[in-house]
């Protein structure tokens, strides 16, 4: 298939789009070990995020129970200095404000291509917002409204395979090294 049949889609129109939301920090019992609550400091340049800085409790989960992500949700920073930051969801996990997610309709869409295609315009998208005002932002509306090119679903698939394959032996040989440089200190 060659990219003259790919279909430019609004991101508003792959699936649901959710911005996060941060319970109140007043509530101590908000916060404690149950639920992933992703900000742009846990994104530190990996696929999925599998650890965060913060947990949720079941209250806190509670209070912004309206945000809560599924495995697979690609999250994307969207204000601030880290923006254009992408990262997939591996649990039920909530983000902050600071975060757009998309949720993908997973009949039309593969969530892994997504991540792929959110992270080739990390920096069309960090330039959109740095356009806005004194700190750079990419509210809701203008994220939905933001294009990318999309395949059928099964070249999304084939497509995302090839990258993870080539994803995870890039992992692989990262902690190849630190372990190597580990035994050599």
């Amino acid at each position: 298939m060659n990219s003259e049949s790919w279909k430019a889609w609004k991101i508003g129109e792959i699936g649901r789009i959710v911005t996060g939301k941060t319970p109140s920090t007043k509530i101590e019992k908000n916060f404690g070990n149950k639920y992933p609550f992703i900000t742009p400091r846990d994104m530190l340049g990996q696929k999925r995020i599998y650890e965060t800085e913060r947990y949720l409790s079941d209250e806190g989960m509670t209070a912004v129970k309206s945000c809560l992500l599924p495995k697979n949700a690609i999250c994307v920073s969207c204000i601030g200095s880290d923006m254009g930051k992408v990262v997939m969801t591996t649990t039920n996990c909530v983000t902050n404000q600071q975060l757009n997610s998309v949720i993908c309709d997973e009949s039309m869409f593969q969530p892994e291509f997504i991540y792929y295609a959110l992270t080739n315009i990390s920096e069309e998208l960090k330039n959109v917002g740095h356009h806005s005002t004194a700190i750079p932002i990419l509210n809701k509306s203008d994220f939905s409204n933001f294009q990318i090119a999309a395949p059928d679903l099964p070249t999304q698939r084939c497509i995302a395979e090839i990258l993870s394959a080539l994803d995870d032996k890039i992992e692989l040989n990262r902690q190849t090294n630190a372990t190597l440089e580990a035994i050599a200190q």
